[in-house]
Parts: C-alpha cells; sequence; structure tokens
C-alpha cells in the first residue's frame, strides 16, 4: 500500500479534483494525508464567501476520512482572498498569485516536516501551491501537480488567460497587452518561487511559470483532448485524465431536488457555486427569463436562498445546495457561474450550459464551453431575463454535441485514472 501526502491552498475549486483522487485511493486501501492551511477565523459568517468557504474544508477533508496535516496560517493571505472578488481580468490574476505565493518558505518547511514524520512516498498538489513543489524538494520526494482543465495552458486564438478578452478582440492593442501583462505575471509567478527555493537552499532546473507544466516529473490535468480545443503541445510530462467527479453518496438520494423536476418538458439547474452565490439580483433575473420559457426550474442559492424565497416563481424550487452530480442526470440546461468543477461536471454529464461568469478562470471556461459548442456567455452584470431565456434556449439545442462529449467523458474515470498515474509513479521510484 502506498502513502500519498496531498497539498493545497483551502478553496474548494482547488481541492475537489485532488479530494476525488484521494478517495479513490483511500477505497483501496491507501494512506491518504492531506496539508492544507487551516482558514479558520472568528465569526466566519460575517467574513466574504472566499473566507467562509475556506473556513470550512479541513472539517470536510476530515469527514472524507483523511488525516489532515496544517500548514501555517497565512494572514498575508487572507488579505489577499479578501481582496480577490474585488479584481477583475489580468488584475485579478495578479492577486490572485500574491495569494497563492505567500508565505512559500514557511508551507514548504512545515510540508518537509510532515514528510519526515509521516513518511508519504508521493506529495501530490495543486498546480498552484508551489510551496508543495518546494516541499517535495526539500523531502527528496517525487511530486506531482494536479491542473483541473488545461487552464492556463497556451490555447491557439484563444485570448491570454485571464484577460477575460474576447476572441473577437484578437490583434488588437488590447489584445497585444493582455498578452505582455501575461508574461510579466507568469514571471511574477517564477521570480517569487525562485526567490523562496534560494531561501531554503533549493536549486531548481527550470523556472515555475504560469503557463507550463510546473512538475517535471508528472502533470495530470483532470480533462481529455477533446475538451480542449487548440491546445498548445506541452514541453513536460504530463497525463491528461478526464474531469475528476467525486463518487456519488446513498445520502444524496432522499435530497428533494432529486425529486422535483417531471420526465418532460425544459428542466433547468441554476447554480453559482460556492463564492460568487451572493447574487440575489442576477439570480432573480435568471429565474424572471426562466418564467418566461414556462422551464421547471432548480436553484442552488446558497446564501441568496433566503432572499430568494421572499418571492415565488411558478415550477422553481429553490434550495442552499444540492447533491450537483446527481441532479445533473435530469436537466437539459445548466445556468452558472462558470467554476471548474461546474463546468467539468457539466461536461462529464453532457449538459450544455449558459455561463455567466463574474471573474478568474471562469471568463475563460465560458470561452472554452462556446469552442466546444456547448453553451455561450451573457455579461453577469447587464443581460436581460429576455436574453437568458433566449440562451437558455439556444443551449438546449446544442444537448446533442453536448451528449456527444458526455459519452467520451465517460469512457474516462479521470479520479480512478489520476490514481493509478500516481502509484506507476510510486511503483516506478520504488
Amino acid at each position: 500500500m502506498a502513502h500519498v501526502l496531498f497539498a493545497a491552498h483551502p478553496t474548494v475549486g482547488h481541492t475537489s479534483a485532488l479530494r476525488a483522487i484521494a478517495a479513490r485511493l483511500l477505497a483501496q486501501g491507501h494512506t491518504i494525508d492531506f496539508a492544507i492551511v487551516p482558514a479558520h477565523v472568528p465569526a466566519a459568517d460575517r467574513w466574504p464567501a472566499p473566507v467562509r468557504a475556506a473556513s470550512a474544508l479541513p472539517r470536510r477533508l476530515r469527514t472524507d476520512g483523511f488525516t489532515v496535516l496544517p500548514l501555517p496560517r497565512s494572514w498575508r493571505a487572507l488579505w489577499h482572498a479578501v481582496r480577490l472578488p474585488g479584481r477583475v481580468g489580468l488584475a485579478e490574476l495578479a492577486e490572485a498569485i500574491a495569494l497563492f505565493t505567500s508565505d512559500m518558505p514557511a508551507q514548504a518547511r512545515a510540508i518537509a516536516s510532515h514528510v519526515a514524520t509521516r513518511n508519504p512516498a508521493v506529495i501530490v498538489g495543486d498546480y498552484l501551491m508551489p510551496a508543495a513543489l518546494l516541499g517535495a524538494r526539500l523531502s527528496a520526494r517525487p511530486y506531482v501537480a494536479l491542473y483541473h482543465s488545461a487552464l492556463p495552458f497556451p490555447v491557439a486564438d484563444a485570448p491570454p488567460f485571464g484577460s477575460q478578452l474576447p476572441a473577437t478582440a484578437a490583434g488588437t492593442l488590447a489584445w497585444q497587452a493582455a498578452v505582455a501583462q501575461l508574461a510579466a505575471l507568469s514571471q511574477r509567478f517564477a521570480d517569487r518561487t525562485a526567490a523562496a527555493a534560494r531561501l531554503l537552499g533549493i536549486a531548481l532546473t527550470r523556472p515555475i511559470t504560469l503557463t507550463r507544466p510546473v512538475s517535471d516529473r508528472l502533470n495530470l490535468l483532470a480533462t481529455l483532448p477533446e475538451l480542449e480545443p487548440g491546445l498548445m503541445p506541452l514541453d513536460a510530462p504530463a497525463a491528461m485524465i478526464g474531469p475528476c467527479l467525486p463518487l456519488p453518496s446513498a445520502m444524496d438520494q432522499g435530497h428533494p431536488a432529486l425529486h422535483a423536476l417531471p420526465a418532460i418538458g425544459l428542466r433547468v439547474y441554476v447554480s453559482l457555486g460556492t463564492v460568487f452565490n451572493e447574487q440575489p439580483a442576477v439570480y432573480r433575473r435568471v429565474l424572471d427569463g426562466l418564467v418566461a420559457l414556462g422551464a421547471d426550474v432548480v436553484v442552488s442559492a446558497g446564501k441568496s436562498a433566503a432572499a430568494l424565497r421572499t418571492r415565488r416563481w411558478p415550477r422553481t424550487l429553490i434550495c442552499e445546495s444540492v447533491p450537483q452530480i446527481a441532479l445533473l442526470q435530469q436537466v437539459d440546461v445548466v445556468v452558472t457561474h462558470g467554476g471548474n468543477n461546474t463546468v467539468q461536471e457539466c461536461l462529464a454529464a453532457g449538459r450544455p450550459m449558459v455561463l455567466l461568469p463574474f471573474g478568474g478562470d471562469q471568463h475563460a471556461n465560458a470561452a472554452r464551453v462556446a469552442r466546444l459548442g456547448v453553451g455561450a456567455a451573457l455579461d453577469a452584470a447587464s443581460f436581460t431575463p429576455a436574453q437568458l431565456g433566449a440562451a437558455v434556449q439556444a443551449a438546449r439545442r446544442q444537448r446533442a454535441a453536448a451528449a456527444r462529449l458526455g459519452a467520451i467523458v465517460a469512457q474516462a474515470d479521470g479520479a480512478a485514472r489520476g490514481a493509478d498515474a500516481i502509484l506507476a509513479l510510486v511503483a516506478a521510484g520504488a
């Protein structure tokens, strides 16, 4: 049996695929540790959504059955996490880099200390946690990087990652400026990682940048070639394993959302994710557009649920949360913010999407969905109910294309393939 240490920052988006792979390994009898920064803060319900979600993660990891290993708490990272939702475009990416590269030396030393105590054979880390790579170097362990998809690698004819520019801006001065800014931010990521490595006495064999795979041993991409049109060749060991989804739970079957939709008609699922769900005005415009279509609707509204329940929409069930993977099997179209987890789960389920991206990689995901021909995006700040209704009708006509992609994804159990790849790396070094 193998002993694997996973490491990530305390965000739902950057731990979901890791947790799915770790759960498969745990079910096979392997030992799983999960190193994470405790994000508990006083009166967590009063903090912004990203902090609230992060504060609950260690408890969720323990519920998964993993041994949780604490990393040094970083108030600098908390500061950047609070500021992040207020940034847009490449300014948001700059803030994210500051967040994910905060206190790297202390975190790397803590990971190495856990390795000395727990003796795992391999370290698997989120690609945006360079401290995990440095901790692996300190402890002479192989390092595996996990990417949620092929973001942020270059894609032919696609806007520069993080720019939020439309594809129609190609060749403009704004596009050229974004290319230069992304290169500078990728270099900043490399420089901060290199500085931490020097402080730790580590000699890096190559720059650790945003736009190329960070591990020289194995990079796992939770996607497939069919889901990444235009992806440029990668110059490091990489395996596309497919979306990494958690296994369905028998406890989910009693949830009212799974018994609310009829067998026929237009059935729509609406979710703005974990971090961006405090948007009752956006939800209201969505629901007004769906009412005009006569759709049956389930809403995962998070913190907006109470505000939405003050008004009634016909044939609409409003929940704080739902068993999303199971529910996706029952709907025709998904209206979503475009977060990595939801997009991957929709692609795996073969469901077309209407995307309302707010920031971060959501815009890049929206562009990818459009390239795949399984959805389109609207401006979250300005769309009208009529525009939302028209977009849902258009997405419904893309159901066959989405189903074809879903059938391809169904052949690849990403979490199982990721677990197998990690075990093969361990076996190769045995």
